[in-house]
């Protein structure tokens, strides 16, 4: 021990190093900081209100998040039970009953299958929102839970080479560290279902690739370096539906949270939708994504010949996944 065994410093030899230690992660200390932990859980459907967590900033500050995943330190933890992590901080306006309106994008962190993600910001004063999320566990198996869609398959929402034997105890729970330079205002909230979505398109548009698909519609995909992929279309017609299919059945070591590989769905007049969010499934091994869009202008909210049953969503959209792909009003 370098300076007695209290103090927790001591020499290692380079080589005895690499055999007990994989990696190193560096804490940042600012003694005269604050700080705040917040427990809370990864749902794997939106059926229910999203917990959010409120920031009242009074005066600029200087914050730092860091999201990790409950347990993920310890030994027994494999990197191929680890989740898609990413943190979103948006200024925001609460309504009566805590309805949440979701604003600019300020920051957000890198969505990765890791331990923990984080990222710093400046914020003037103001209210503002804090959104986790996490999905590569969403249709997967959980104790007293139902079970996955039976269309779920490797070939259909997961493709993954042991896609059939990985589960989940319980929702899996993370804690939100947050540090800031001057005081702030810190509660857990909640708010309606489709929290998720308007997130997830603020996210899309503001960091991922835009293509005009046709006149009055775009496109946003955000998957480079963003353990995944996330489509997002735009109808801004004022009187015809878009008619949008997307087939990702090449992909490989992903998992969709709409339980299939290819969706197609109607996305209404002057409205926005998230067709598809794919993660990747397991943080120990490469995967691959493919998808092909096509799309059609409509009169009629039918999908017609492209969906059984004359629906206007396939997969349907279930409360299970309603919060996150229904569509939203641009």
């Amino acid at each position: 021990m370098a300076h007695g065994s209290s103090e927790g410093v001591f020499w290692i030899e380079y080589s005895d190093f690499i055999k007990y230690f994989d990696s190193v992660d560096i804490c940042k200390i600012n003694s005269d900081w604050h700080e705040v932990r917040l427990m809370g859980t990864f749902p794997n459907r939106t059926n229910g209100p999203v917990t959010v967590t409120a920031l009242t900033v009074l005066e600029l500050t200087f914050l730092e998040f860091q999201l990790f995943q409950e347990g993920s330190r310890r030994s027994d933890t494999s990197d191929s039970h680890l989740l898609d992590l990413c943190i979103m901080v948006f200024r925001a306006s609460f309504s009566s009953g805590n309805k949440l309106a979701l604003g600019r994008l300020m920051a957000h962190s890198k969505r990765a299958v890791k331990k923990f993600v984080g990222c710093d910001v400046a914020l003037e004063p103001g209210e503002y929102a804090v959104v986790c999320c996490a999905f590569n566990h969403w249709q997967m198996s959980m104790p007293g839970l139902p079970s996955p869609s039976p269309s779920l398959s490797p070939a259909a929402g997961v493709a993954s080479p042991t896609s059939n034997s990985r589960s989940f105890p319980e929702f899996p729970g993370h804690i939100l560290a947050v540090y800031s330079s001057k005081p702030v205002m810190v509660e857990q909230v909640n708010s309606q279902p489709s929290t998720l979505a308007d997130a997830v398109i603020l996210l899309t548009e503001h960091k991922g690739e835009r293509h005009e698909g046709r006149e009055g519609m775009t496109c946003y995909y955000l998957t480079h370096g963003w353990a995944g992929l996330i489509v997002v279309v735009e109808n801004r017609h004022d009187k015809f539906y878009l008619h949008v299919s997307c087939d990702c059945s090449d992909s490989f070591n992903v998992v969709s949270t709409r339980s299939s590989l290819k969706t197609t769905d109607s996305v209404p007049p002057l409205h926005r939708q998230v067709l598809v969010v794919l993660s990747q499934l397991e943080g120990n091994a490469g995967f691959s994504i493919t998808h092909r869009l096509a799309h059609r202008k409509a009169a009629q909210h039918s999908l017609g010949e492209w969906a059984s049953g004359r629906g206007t969503h396939c997969p349907p959209l279930t409360p299970d996944v309603a919060g996150l792909h229904t569509p939203r009003p641009l």
